[in-house]
């Protein structure tokens, strides 16, 4: 009777220790269940829809209508297709873990029957009453907070814009990888939003393979983020210049450049899988910012591009010092 005392309270006790929380996850993220299951879709005026396809037939038959893209991993994908003016949204929140570090990736890739276009002021909607006459055909994917509109543009509510076309670009683009170091929002909950606007003619907006990588940290200070090996960068405090160490994975070409004009553009290639070091040099302003704090946080892009593939763009922390003369 004892023993069996003793069996019950053990077996108490492991009921209740805490379960451990699951890895976040971007759920259906390759579509290959065939359905758009773990995400939700919006739309204005229902002209149009997403939808899980595979092959190359639009999902909207048309009379003639063009053939899509293919799906570029797997059987499936997902497609934005409309018969008229209409904005499509297609996203899914996603809870990130305290103290944890994740790099998102997928693919993207469209055709525009019409000029890429954006209204003024900047907005996701085809409405006549907000835009007037003027065109709206855009294709972006955003980081955004889970409590705001889910067709905002305000920048207080987009964390980050991971994809965006620009007006007058190329009206096609082919399966292309994009990726976002998720790891400034861990704890939190993020909505990745993948939105299209279309105003004149039709827009085939396509993503497939989206997914997280945990980015693992390493005792010395560095990480991966994506392909890419970034190691402890070593800082100048007297020159006020960065060296960081990056391993790449095979033969390519690898360029840092600073959307805020602090940082020089820096580049360099390799024939072989190998480490690179990267020397970060202050522009003029950004000398005029450290002679005035000692310090400067810069968000680099480092884009990678191997020799048989296509570009990736990762954004990266870096912290430059300078010390007092």
């Amino acid at each position: 009777m004892a023993r069996r005392a003793i069996l019950i309270a053990v077996a108490v006790v492991a009921m209740a220790l805490p379960a451990a929380a699951p890895a976040a996850q971007v759920v259906n993220g390759g579509f290959e269940s065939g359905t758009l299951s773990g995400w939700e879709v919006r739309r204005l005026t229902r002209a149009g829809n997403w939808y899980a396809y595979k092959g190359t037939e639009p999902p909207i038959g048309k009379p003639r209508a063009d053939k899509v893209q293919a799906p570029p991993q797997g059987n499936y994908a997902a497609i934005a297709d409309q018969i008229t003016r209409d904005t499509l949204l297609l996203f899914q929140d996603i809870q990130l873990e305290p103290g944890s570090s994740y790099d998102l990736s997928l693919l993207a890739y469209y055709d525009s029957f019409a000029a890429l276009a954006a209204p003024f002021p900047d907005t996701l909607s085809v409405d006549e009453e907000v835009i007037g006459d003027q065109l709206n055909q855009m294709f972006r994917i955003d980081l955004m907070k889970p409590t705001a509109p889910v067709d905002s543009v305000n920048p207080e509510d987009v964390l980050r814009t991971i994809f965006r076309t620009k007006p007058g670009g190329p009206r096609e683009m082919g399966p292309t990888p994009f990726g976002a170091d998720l790891s400034p929002f861990a704890g939190q909950t993020v909505r990745l939003r993948i939105a299209v606007a279309a105003t004149k003619e039709v827009l085939y907006a396509g993503v497939d393979a989206i997914s997280l990588r945990p980015g693992e940290r390493d005792k010395g200070g560095g990480r991966s983020v994506g392909p890419l090996e970034i190691g402890k960068a070593r800082v100048s405090k007297r020159g006020g210049i960065v060296r960081l160490p990056v391993l790449v994975p095979s033969a390519g070409r690898l360029t840092m450049i600073d959307p805020s004009a602090r940082v020089r553009t820096a580049s360099k290639g390799t024939g072989e899988a190998k480490m690179l070091i990267l020397p970060l040099r202050p522009t003029s302003k950004g000398r005029g910012i450290l002679e005035r704090r000692q310090r400067m946080r810069v968000k680099i892009r480092l884009r990678w591009t191997a020799s048989d593939g296509s570009p990736e763009v990762f954004r990266v922390p870096v912290v430059f010092r300078l010390k007092k003369p």
